[in-house]
């Protein structure tokens, strides 16, 4: 009788009962890019969660406390070595849990972070973020100091754990030593400069704990170097100077993709200026959700003001820009004053709008840390016709001490009488602020000055025309300083404002029929 063949036949409809020549894993359904990208959805979702764990008040005072507590229970087993309160190891059970939960959020929080950076950057080179688009992230300019922040963070979770686990295990060694021996308050004294330690590291680190969770990973991190000198469009420029690199290349993808949704004959950038002014209103409070619904209405198709302002899992929607504006005005309060100026002046009709041809709005912040700040110049030709001019910056001990610019500016004729924020007969302020902002200019000139000058200084602005001839002046003042001041925390506080009101829900209001 023949020997059977060990081979089976294959019966249609029934598993094989042949062994698998490849892995296990030769055969998944989905391939190493959807796995990354699915790691990293992963990555940013504990990203998220565990930093909004870490930034929550409660956290950050046990993280500042608990080491200061610890430095008082050795302190208390020095001084009253028989007392039972006093004794280490009644204390252990409850100073493990607490510093289990102050520093281990913004462990993970920062180490999935970076894990997701890497990813991030992986997908990007895969054209996986925006299909068709492929990017070296991490070469961007600025990334690099993103980097090196989040591993500042990291650094700071390192340096924390390295002090608890220090002063742990001292209290530990402590319960097995002779109480009111030498070794026994040797050891309580390490452990109490060890948990001064702690707790001093913990208040001088909360800043960086607190730009972790955040769903724009990179925006509060990323410090602007890089800016143009006029910004064309003012709110528009302003806003994409602040962005962080990974966010500029969808931003620009977006403002490609905005004149599709907009009316037949409306203009790109005043359609984009107007949009963000209405946003910008709207957070402030001057407008509610119905009014700037009624106001986008007018140049948006009503169909497209779903995708384009109610889509949550867009890269930018209604509550997101409003975020951006809120962080760009966070770094530069000043362009925002220039604005607001504008705004009121349009309101109360004053000369600077209905009597002169020329209008100059000059801001610079109050203090000038480092010893430099920025210069910003508002104009606007309000004459018939396109006009060459030049500005003089004079900076008094500067370096340098003059700047000259030139420059084209267009014609823009104001209103002849004061107008009102909203009218749907006439042309209103919401009507003409857009044109101003896309017409106009603003100057974002850097100044700086020598090593030797501190204290109030002047700044003069001097507006002349291709003959040179005079058109007008302004003087500023401000304070120059030689350090930091709390300008950085002033500023960190107005980010972190801004990223709470950008976690809340989108409106609810009527986007697809019209008025």
């Amino acid at each position: 009788m023949a020997e059977e063949s060990p081979l089976k036949k294959v019966i249609p409809g029934k598993e094989s009962t042949l062994p698998n020549p490849y892995s296990k894993d030769f055969d998944r359904g989905e391939d190493s890019l959807s796995v990354s990208l699915a790691e990293y959805k992963l990555a940013e979702e504990h990203r998220v969660k565990y930093g909004k764990l870490a930034c929550r008040p409660s956290l950050l005072i046990t993280r500042r406390a608990v080491g200061l507590l610890m430095a008082l229970t050795a302190l208390a087993g020095v001084v009253a070595p028989f007392h039972p309160l006093a004794k280490p190891t009644l204390m252990i059970l409850l100073w493990i849990p607490l510093l289990a939960i102050s520093i281990a959020p913004s462990f993970i929080a920062a180490e999935r972070g970076m894990t997701a950076l890497t990813l991030r950057s992986s997908l990007w080179k895969e054209e996986a973020i925006v299909e068709g688009l492929r990017r070296d992230m991490t070469a961007e300019p600025g990334m690099d100091r993103i980097k090196a922040g989040l591993n500042d963070v990291r650094l700071h979770n390192a340096t924390a754990t390295i002090l608890a686990s220090i002063s742990i295990f001292l209290l530990i060694l402590a319960a097995g030593l002779e109480p009111n021996g030498l070794a026994y308050n040797l050891v309580l004294l390490i452990t109490l400069t060890s948990s001064l330690a702690l707790s001093f590291h913990a208040i001088f680190t909360t800043d960086s704990i607190r730009k972790l969770g955040d769903e724009l990973p990179y925006l509060i991190m990323h410090s602007p170097t890089h800016h143009p000198m006029k910004l064309d469009t003012i709110l528009g420029d302003l806003i994409y100077a602040h962005l962080d690199p990974d966010h500029s290349l969808l931003w620009n993808k977006w403002e490609s993709e905005l004149p599709d949704s907009l009316l037949p004959g409306v203009e790109n950038k005043q359609a984009r200026e107007r949009l963000l002014y209405l946003l910008h209103l709207n957070s402030r409070g001057d407008l509610n959700d119905e009014e700037t619904m009624n106001e986008l209405k007018e140049f948006i198709k009503p169909m497209a003001i779903e995708t384009l302002l109610f889509d949550e899992k867009a890269p930018f929607n209604w509550v997101k820009i409003q975020r951006l504006i809120s962080h760009a005005r966070a770094w530069q309060v000043e362009v925002f004053d220039l604005l607001d100026r504008l705004q009121n002046d349009l309101l109360a009709g004053s000369a600077s709008i209905t009597e002169n041809p020329w209008r100059m709005d000059v801001a610079l912040a109050d203090r000038c840390s480092n010893r430099t700040g920025h210069l910003f110049i508002a104009l606007n030709n309000q004459t018939e016709q396109d006009r060459h001019l030049r500005v003089e910056v004079i900076v008094p001990g500067g370096m340098p001490e003059k700047q000259e610019h030139r420059f084209e500016l267009l014609s823009c004729p104001g209103p002849e009488s004061a107008v009102k924020i909203t009218d749907p007969l006439v042309e209103d302020a919401l009507d003409w602020m857009p044109k101003y902002l896309e017409k106009g200019i603003i100057l974002w000139i850097g100044v700086a000055w020598n090593e030797n000058v501190k204290g109030r200084r002047n700044v003069q602005v001097i507006l002349r025309d291709d003959d040179g001839n005079v058109i007008g002046s302004r003087i500023i003042k401000t304070s120059v300083l030689a350090g930091e001041s709390n300008i950085s925390r002033q500023r960190l506080k107005r980010m972190l404002k801004a990223r709470l009101k950008g976690e809340t829900s989108l409106p609810i209001v009527d986007s697809a029929t019209s008025v």
